[in-house]
């Protein structure tokens, strides 16, 4: 259950809405909300493991740990199509 200092994501984390995804993302980050809930998310590409992967790296030049809620499975089975599921907090 996401707590009430989490970040929603968009309905769509695609190529297409990436970057605006990031920039809510990263102000996110900088007012210390460090836990990004996926429930609003229906549609995914494989740009919602770049932005996962961009989120964390940022998370932690600020301090901080990222942490992800409510993952869609079909995001997990990306992650780990690509092989990068142990190295991300879904």
């Amino acid at each position: 259950m996401p707590t009430p200092e989490s970040h929603r994501l968009p309905a769509t984390l695609t190529l297409a809405t990436a970057t605006d995804a990031l920039t809510a993302a990263f102000a996110a980050l900088s007012r210390d909300v460090t836990e990004f809930d996926f429930s609003p998310v229906t549609e995914l590409d494989s740009a919602a493991i770049a932005f996962i992967l961009v989120c964390q790296r940022e998370a932690a030049r600020l301090g901080k740990s990222l942490q992800c809620s409510n993952v869609p499975e079909n995001l997990k089975n990306l992650a780990a199509l690509y092989g990068v599921d142990t190295f991300i907090p879904i």
